[in-house]
């Protein structure tokens, strides 16, 4: 009897201090700005998303294949010996529910148990030996509360073991061993990266359902905000930080994974993914409300070389938004200084010529007669070629605007150009500079619509992104059936027959390297088309080490091209390194920042053109 009141008074005593301390959590993560977008509507996908990442860990075993398997044994673990964990307290009590439950079947179950007791025991001691033992190759901090973890764990797997033998060792004692750790372990959790297992679910339900999906600032409220004194521009303060935001800083599982892709951070460059998220946890724990994210969180150094190419948010196994935080933040250094953290020049640029070049529209109307380009009519069933602003402006990039030129004649779709086509503001957005990319993208939009254009055709991965996700947002009535990825048109067409390549193997005469542009991959998913279409062109792939949606950046995005400091160093060693002369890419930033990693860089619609067999006149053929 004195043994059951003991226990007793331990799981309450145990209970109220784990709910205590939880609700002390919560209330950090609660005080929180309330989040600008919903973020428990489509139940159902949510559900759908959040299960398969938590039951499959398919983010945990895609970033490192071995430990996430190791892991994914101590999940399935954990979650199987929940049953168990009942069935032992209540055998405190002198109860028992296994055995009616199971019946003649329980043997069977108590062996399966002891197998998987002794996995988990082979998978933790695997990851202790590399965490603690293994230091030189292990990214992961050493820290006590993993090393109590791993202890306990052990200690619970091998009390198991031995409390399920036919004459177990020290049964009492064992037992009291046993109950004791499980009493403990939800303690260290809550103190500990460990809070993972609790608030990863949650979080990746209520994470944003695509990567880079940032809510439009309201700008006339803003204004309105601004005449009484009370406007909080992005993320100034740990204030304004969402309660979404302050739960991801909880759930962080501080791997490591979103350092170790980020490109700025391979390149030297102080961001620190993990870093600033550890930095946001102990802030919003110990901070003042008014104290600044930018300096108190990360420093404006770090925060100016962050090119927004999702690397650390589309790797994390937890669902944490680190493009959330950084675009905030560089929201709340534009509006609040009029610049961002990126040299003045280019806002100077956009809005003076409206493009981030600084060329004059003169130079486009130039490429525009040169090569003969069809102007747009508004027919029904034309594409329209959104050329962007490289491929309207650059002279080096003429090449592969002529060569698209000549596959869509041999298509025989009809298609056109705009005589003056705004920048989108995609690069605006991603340095903070909201005013002037909501500026562009209306000026987009209204064109759009002038136009009568409801089908587009862009070469470029940032306005692709742009027309597809953030212009919809802005205008509900704008009505555009389909925005296509020149890949993904070339890759229909040549999948109609509408396009006659040559697809003899290695036509196009050597091998080549692919690099998957961060916009077209990681965002919109779109890595099998420019594959697709090079193997219809007879072009013979290497891929690289970082392919598909794992992609390493060419450092281009968020305005990257305007500044000195270079985060491309990572992706040009793994192409020089891959041996290929020829570099092949689908975006015309990707191009510009990469072209001197090999010898040779050209678009893929430049090697479609190289394939098609029609005589000269069909070829340059237009709307």
């Amino acid at each position: 009897m004195g043994e059951r009141i003991l226990l007793a008074v331990l799981l309450v005593a145990s209970t109220a201090f784990f709910l205590r301390s939880l609700a002390q959590k919560l209330r950090v993560i609660t005080a929180g700005a309330s989040e600008p977008r919903p973020r428990t509507d489509a139940v159902g996908r949510r559900l759908q998303v959040a299960l398969r990442e938590v039951l499959l860990q398919t983010r945990v075993i895609g970033g490192r294949p071995v430990v996430g398997v190791l892991h994914a044994v101590v999940f399935f673990g954990f979650v199987l010996f929940g049953l168990e964990t009942v069935e032992h307290f209540l055998q405190g009590f002198g109860i028992t529910w296994l055995e009616p439950l199971l019946g003649p079947a329980l043997p069977a179950f108590r062996g399966f148990m002891a197998g998987v007791a002794v996995l988990v025991l082979v998978a933790i001691l695997g990851l202790a030996f590399r965490r603690f033992v293994l230091v030189k190759i292990s990214p992961d901090p050493r820290s006590w509360t993993s090393a109590v973890v791993a202890v306990f764990i052990v200690l619970l797997m091998v009390t198991y073991l031995n409390g399920i033998r036919a004459a177990p060792w020290a049964p009492q004692a064992n037992w009291w061993l046993h109950a004791l750790i499980i009493l403990a372990f939800p303690h260290v959790i809550l103190r500990s990266k460990h809070f993972h297992i609790l608030m990863a679910p949650v979080c990746l339900f209520l994470r944003v359902e695509r990567l880079g999906d940032y809510v439009p600032l309201d700008l006339e409220a803003l204004a309105e905000a601004a005449d009484e004194g009370e406007v909080t521009l992005g993320l100034e303060n740990l204030k304004s930080v969402p309660w979404k935001m302050r739960m991801d800083f909880f759930t962080c599982v501080e791997c490591k994974r979103c350092t170790e892709n980020c490109p700025a951070n391979l390149s030297g460059s102080p961001l620190d993914p993990r870093g600033f998220v550890l930095a946001g946890r102990r802030a919003i724990q110990t901070g003042a409300p008014e104290d600044s994210v930018i300096g108190g969180v990360l420093s404006e150094e770090a925060l100016g070389t962050c090119v927004t190419c999702g690397a650390c948010e589309n790797v994390c196994p937890v669902g944490v938004e680190h493009l959330q935080l950084l675009v905030g933040a560089k929201r709340a250094q534009a509006l609040a200084s009029g610049r961002g953290v990126v040299a003045s020049h280019f806002f100077r640029a956009i809005e003076q010529h409206g493009n981030p070049l600084s060329q004059p529209r003169s130079d486009r109307r130039a490429l525009l007669d040169d090569l003969k380009l069809p102007r747009f009519t508004g027919a029904d069933g034309e594409w329209l070629l959104w050329l962007g602003c490289l491929w309207g402006f650059s002279r080096d990039q003429r090449g592969a605007v002529a060569a698209f030129q000549r596959v869509l004649g041999a298509s025989g779709l009809r298609w056109g150009v705009l005589a003056d086509e705004p920048c989108c503001g995609h690069h605006s957005r991603r340095q903070g500079e909201e005013m002037q990319f909501q500026e562009q993208a209306r000026k987009s939009i209204d064109v759009l619509r002038a136009q009568g254009v409801r089908r587009i055709v862009t070469p470029c991965p940032h306005c692709l992104h742009t027309l597809r996700r953030d212009m919809p947002p802005l205008d509900g009535d704008l009505v555009v059936e389909e925005v296509l990825h020149h890949t993904e048109l070339m890759a229909r067409l040549i999948d109609q027959g509408r396009l006659p390549v040559d697809g003899g193997p290695g036509r196009n005469g050597r091998a080549a390297t692919f690099h998957d542009p961060c916009y077209l991959a990681r965002f919109e998913g779109v890595t099998d088309a420019p594959r697709a279409v090079l193997a219809a062109a007879g072009v013979e792939v290497r891929e690289l080490p970082h392919r598909r949606e794992r992609t390493l950046c060419c450092g281009g995005g968020a305005a990257g091209f305007a500044r000195e400091e270079r985060v491309d160093r990572p992706r040009a060693g793994e192409i020089a390194a891959s041996g290929a002369k020829l570099l092949v890419t689908a975006c015309p930033e990707c191009r510009m920042m990469l072209n001197a990693a090999t010898e040779e860089t050209r678009d893929v619609a430049e090697l479609v053109a190289a394939s098609l067999q029609l005589p000269q006149a069909a070829e340059a053929a237009g709307g």
